[in-house]
């Protein structure tokens, strides 16, 4: 800028009085810098301070502006006034018009005083205005550009936050120019001219250090505030440098810092709330979007999917994307889920997980609740073990009459779904009765038969105490997934079915061996953890699975390490849930004390069936055995289920061959089109061929719960005639013995290629 109107000043020229010249922040320093050129001494507002934080002395800064005595001569004065429009400034338009009036009005003789005013270019304008024919373009100059963007933050004394200590320093720093200064201080300015915050809190610090901080205020307490504050003045303003331990992806490690309530704790999810757009789980997104807290967050991601209906379309999504969240997360955190679930028992199905036995637990007492079939879809997705559990086991021991197989494969369905469902049919009370007195089970072979027929070389013996025949669809299911094979025999426990009667097979067995007695802790001791009396629904079921599971991935893996070639499991007996849940009152007394929850008692001195009215009572070692649900009387109630009885549940056991199985097993049909004909005079059933890629023995299709047989045309091919003669698509599993090898769906056509009205009516 030129400064003409300043040379003219300096000259001596008639005025008498300080020259106003109003600059703003683009041009300070330079206007600063030519003034010293010219001569002019600076005066510092600064220095009329008494102290660090004392008010300038505006009298004596005034009393600078006359003559003085130099060496005892008078000389004339050439000064440039720095921070007087700052200083007056921040204490406001009036304090700064009613002063800048005064210095207009002095006299200084022929002194030179130039002001160099920044921040007041509208005060002085009033003056201007109200005094226009004095107060002209000899006295006052405004430059091109007096805008300026001053701001003072004032910090309190204990806040960890770079400042200037007192109004001393500030004015200093201003008056080098510096437009943003953070100062400690106990003088207030009220209505300031300029931008003046007042940091009250470490929170307000860390929003005038970072103005785009996102976070309100009540995402954290003072405390965490104030560490923060003084981790981001350590790293000189950058927050990211804080962030570097969580690593570039902070929501792969959201289980290891969500837990806890420390520091790191808490900026873990000042992170994730400032970095939520980068977030991939949307899942999490969501959730952040609606804490503002982090001692609330661990609770939202657990339950926020609660309020989110099943039939949302992102529901799925948030379902799958949760589920990689808690994974990690305690039974204790996910009871408080499972509690609050609870609200609407059918929405509350579709956020259950398989991943911890509280939820697990949950979805079976569900079924006493909802519909059955709704819950088995829903498990098919989010509990496969339950659905494997429920699926149809289809009995085919060649050692047992079809017959009795038909028997076993119905009753045991039933008996699943009545144990799932925590009740009891009256038909089936009625069969149970009825199969009480004609005792089929002694149609099997003994458990000691069976046993001498395996092969016992480099074959490993695993004991399940209390394993009965009800899990050998999960057992079934489970080695398909995977890839075991195995081949299942029945056979009937010794009476009464307790373990002292029933374990000489183990004392027997010369080759290795382990015993696991869980699941008949589970069913009967109070080491099991369950307690028919205070929990009345099969919630022990889910561990019931989890132990077989356990079992069967120790099997696997000795057979994947080659430490045996064959795994034998073997049960001493099984166990009834229905005879508990019947609760039918002890009914039948004898001179001994029934035992065993009441199934069994020894055998009364001189015992004669003729004196005793005991229709659904046996004999066996001693004892008298109920084949019924009934109880002798002098034993205390079961704890979940009970043995030592005749069920079937009880006495029919299983004895399982676990190898490994051939990787290249795979099953398809060969032909593309396959007809049948439903009419009486020509029916012809569907008929098709079995392609394996491995040998296979023994094979056989299930499909609509009904087996057929393959006739083995050579090693790879096997026919097969089904009795189906209505057009339509069945799905049908493949066996090789007992192992479930494939699944196949047939897609059957009448005759003529074409479905007709006729075939309607056979699948109405």
């Amino acid at each position: 800028m030129s400064m003409d109107e300043v040379t003219k000043y300096l000259s001596k020229s008639s005025v008498n009085a300080p020259f106003f010249l109003i600059v703003g922040d683009s041009n300070y320093a330079s206007v600063k810098a030519k003034l010293l050129e010219l001569g002019l001494n600076s005066v510092k507002v600064s220095d009329h301070c008494g102290s660090a934080d004392k008010r300038p002395n505006l009298d004596n800064l005034m009393g600078t502006f006359d003559f003085a005595d130099i060496d005892g001569q008078s000389r004339d004065k050439k000064l440039c006034v720095l921070g007087l429009g700052e200083y007056l400034a921040l204490c406001g338009n009036d304090t700064a018009f009613t002063l800048l009036s005064k210095i207009k009005d002095m006299k200084i003789g022929n002194a030179r005083v130039v002001l160099l005013l920044r921040g007041v270019s509208e005060v002085v304008q009033k003056l201007q205005a109200a005094d226009p024919t004095r107060f002209n373009s000899r006295r006052v100059f405004f430059t091109d550009n007096t805008e300026t963007s001053i701001s003072i933050a004032f910090i309190p004394a204990n806040l960890d936050l770079p400042s200037e200590n007192g109004v001393k320093v500030m004015l200093a720093e201003l008056e080098n120019g510096k437009t943003t200064v953070n100062v400690k201080s106990n003088i207030t300015f009220d209505n300031p001219l300029l931008a003046v915050s007042k940091i009250k809190s470490a929170y307000d610090g860390i929003k005038h250090i970072i103005p785009t901080f996102s976070l309100a205020e009540c995402c954290g307490s003072n405390d965490q505030w104030s560490t923060l504050l003084s981790g981001i003045t350590k790293a000189n303003g950058d927050i990211d440098v804080l962030f570097d331990e969580f690593g570039s992806n902070p929501e792969n490690d959201f289980v290891l810092w969500i837990k806890g309530n420390a520091y790191k704790n808490w900026l873990y999810f000042v992170l994730l709330k400032l970095k939520a757009h980068d977030i991939k789980n949307s899942y999490l997104r969501y959730v952040l979007e609606a804490t503002t807290s982090f001692e609330t967050l661990k609770h939202n991601v657990l339950n926020a999917i609660i309020d989110i209906q099943h039939t949302d379309e992102r529901f799925d999504t948030f379902y799958k994307e949760r589920k990689s969240l808690v994974e990690k997360f305690t039974e204790s955190d996910i009871a408080n889920f499972v509690s609050e679930n609870r609200i609407d028992l059918s929405e509350g199905l579709y956020k259950l997980t398989n991943q911890t036995l509280t939820e697990r637990q949950e979805f079976i007492a569900l079924f006493s609740s909802l519909n059955k079939q709704t819950l088995l879809d829903r498990a098919q997705i989010a509990y496969p073990a339950l659905s494997d559990y429920l699926w149809k086991y289809i009995f085919n021991d060649p050692k047992v009459d079809a017959e009795l197989n038909t028997l076993f494969t119905d009753y045991f369905d039933r008996y699943k779904w009545q144990k799932a469902l925590n009740a009891i049919d009256d038909d089936f009370s009625s069969k149970v009765e009825e199969l009480a007195k004609i005792r089929v089970y002694t149609h099997l072979r003994s458990r000691n038969e069976v046993i001498g027929a395996v092969d016992k070389a480099d074959t490993f013996l695993y004991w399940i105490d209390a394993l009965g025949v009800e899990f050998l669809g999960f057992i079934q299911q489970w080695c398909k997934q995977e890839g075991l094979l195995l081949n299942i025999h029945i056979a009937q426990a010794d009476l009464p079915t307790t373990t002292s009667v029933n374990k000489g097979f183990y004392g027997e067995w010369t080759g290795e061996k382990e015993k696991d007695e869980r699941l008949d802790a589970l069913k009967h001791k109070e080491s099991g953890g369950y307690d028919y009396q205070h929990e009345k629904r099969p919630i022990h079921l889910a561990r019931e699975l989890d132990v077989i599971t356990e079992v069967l991935d120790k099997a696997a893996t000795k057979l994947a390490f080659n430490d045996f070639k064959r795994i034998l499991i073997v049960s001493d007996h099984g166990a009834s849930r229905l005879a508990v849940i019947k609760e039918q009152d002890e009914k039948y007394e004898t001179d001994t004390k029934g035992e065993h929850s009441g199934r069994c008692c020894k055998m009364p001195p001189n015992y004669s069936p003729t004196e005793y009215d005991l229709p659904f009572a046996t004999e066996g070692n001693g004892y008298l055995v109920l084949a019924d649900y009934g109880r002798f009387k002098g034993s205390r109630a079961a704890n979940v289920e009970v043995h030592g009885g005749a069920s079937l549940e009880e006495v029919v056991i299983p004895i399982i061959e676990l190898t490994l199985a051939n990787p290249d097993t795979k099953v398809v049909i060969v032909e593309k089109t396959i007809t049948a004909n439903p009419l009486k005079a020509r029916s012809k059933p569907a008929t098709f061929t079995l392609f394996s890629q491995s040998t296979l023995g023994n094979v056989s299709i299930i499909t609509n719960g009904k087996r057929y047989y393959a006739e083995k045309s050579d090693e790879k091919h096997h026919r097969i005639v089904t009795d189906i003669t209505k057009s339509g698509e069945y799905r049908a599993d493949v066996f090789d013995g007992d192992n479930l090898v494939g699944k196949i769906t047939i897609n059957v056509q009448s005759e003529t290629g074409k479905k007709t009205a006729f075939d309607d009516l056979f699948n109405d």
